[in-house]
């Protein structure tokens, strides 16, 4: 039974101002809503990772907004009747307003915050490699980027610790292309954190421009937990502190340091260089 679809044609509804204002923190904050766009990444919020050993972020969506003058495949009707939730049908120009994109393709979810905390009493055992942990991030495209290359990268947990920004932010959703739903991210305080994956028999690795040891000179083929700080300030003391070795990336130019991201693709890949072997 296809869901009852809901007719929007004007500007000024409610459900318009509503959903366009998910847009902000405060808003979302306030609703403990946020809202999903693309048929990726809505798609892979409804499966999730059945095969992660450890729990992704459960997403339950609440309403779906669509707009089929916007849509670029053939797939999306499909899609649209598996969520039972209620559907609000939108033409082209009302959908661009709510929509985050300078291209949309049709389809906004939006979902129930979930509580990003580290669940550690579920995940008690810890036995993937290898693990990431982002201190103070502050661009949400760079966190969307580096959880689609941790992804690619193999990696077994993401968490994020002192964000500087809201780990639902739409640019994180979109530039992870939704890897933010198939990947374990969570949220979580440094310490405990480097103090629990040290029980477990984790290396703790802090990259960082002042590095002791070349990234490729230390055997990544056992547990690792690799540290990045934030794009201005990098690693805390306290990180540095706390972990077993300082890494570094070699640096040959003007420059002092790599983008974030671009930082942690090439210490990830390394990583599944050596585990391959």
């Amino acid at each position: 039974m296809k869901p009852q679809r809901n007719y929007i044609t004007s500007f000024s509804n409610p459900k318009v101002k509503w959903v366009a204002g998910l847009k902000e923190k405060r808003n979302r904050d306030e609703e403990k809503k946020f809202f999903i766009e693309g048929y990726r990444e809505i798609k892979k919020a409804l499966t999730g990772n059945q095969s992660s050993p450890i729990p992704c972020l459960p997403i339950s969506i609440t309403s779906l907004f669509i707009s089929p003058e916007c849509f670029l495949g053939e797939n999306e009707e499909s899609l649209i009747e598996s969520i039972r939730c209620p559907v609000f049908e939108l033409p082209r120009k009302i959908f661009e307003k709510i929509s985050y994109r300078d291209r949309p393709d049709g389809l906004i979810a939006v979902a129930d915050t979930p509580s990003a905390e580290v669940p550690w009493k579920k995940i008690q055992s810890i036995d993937t490699n290898p693990i990431l942990i982002i201190e103070g991030v502050e661009k949400p495209g760079n966190l969307g980027t580096i959880l689609r290359t941790a992804e690619g990268a193999g990696v077994g947990l993401v968490i994020v610790t002192d964000p500087r920004i809201d780990l639902f932010n739409p640019n994180v959703v979109r530039a992870s292309t939704g890897t933010i739903f198939t990947l374990p991210v969570y949220i979580g305080d440094l310490t405990e954190v480097l103090i629990e994956l040290q029980k477990q028999g984790y290396k703790r690795y802090a990259v960082t421009p002042e590095g002791k040891t070349l990234y490729t000179s230390v055997n990544l083929k056992e547990k690792s937990v690799f540290l990045f700080g934030s794009e201005q300030y990098g690693l805390s003391s306290l990180a540095k502190e706390l972990a077993d070795t300082t890494l570094y990336l070699p640096m040959l130019g003007e420059a002092d340091s790599l983008n974030l991201a671009m930082s942690c693709g090439i210490v990830l890949y390394e990583s599944i260089r050596q585990r391959s072997k």
